[in-house]
């Protein structure tokens, strides 16, 4: 990061430094005006993009598997009954020993009565407005 500070501040200051041509005052001499003409005004632009770095003969590391849902110990599979909430807008989920706030279920499938199955992770720490049943981050949802 320093080097290109220095750079970029090298480029500054040389462009700074530049004369400019044009034609000499009427009390100049010949000499002064052909030194004058013969310095080309410099203009430098830092570039905006990196160069590319060269390619590297080392092969790539093997790409790992993505982990599925079911090796996630957070994920939780849960079946009851829909219900809603006191609040308007909540949706529960009444489980044995258990109801749930269920949060980004299907709304066409989550519908007060229905009895379904919920995948997805618990949150007891979300805050919510519905003030009723543990926090559920519902990833998939059927009816069941």
């Amino acid at each position: 990061m320093r080097g290109l500070a220095a750079v970029l501040l090298c480029l500054v200051l040389a462009s700074c430094g530049a004369t400019q041509t044009g034609s000499p005052s009427s009390g100049s001499s010949s000499s002064e005006a052909s030194s004058t003409s013969s310095v080309a005004p410099t203009t430098t632009t830092a570039p905006s993009v990196p160069p590319p770095l060269p390619p590297s003969s080392a092969p790539l590391p093997p790409t790992l598997p993505t982990p599925t849902r079911a090796l996630d110990p957070d994920v939780k599979t849960v079946r009851g009954t829909v219900s809603a909430g006191v609040e308007a807008g909540c949706t529960l989920l009444t489980a044995p020993g258990e109801q749930y706030l269920l949060l980004g279920a299907d709304p066409a499938i989550a519908v007060a009565g229905a009895m379904i199955e919920v995948s997805g992770k618990p949150d007891p720490g979300a805050m919510t407005t519905c003030q009723q049943g543990t926090p559920f981050h519902v990833t998939s949802t059927r009816r069941g």
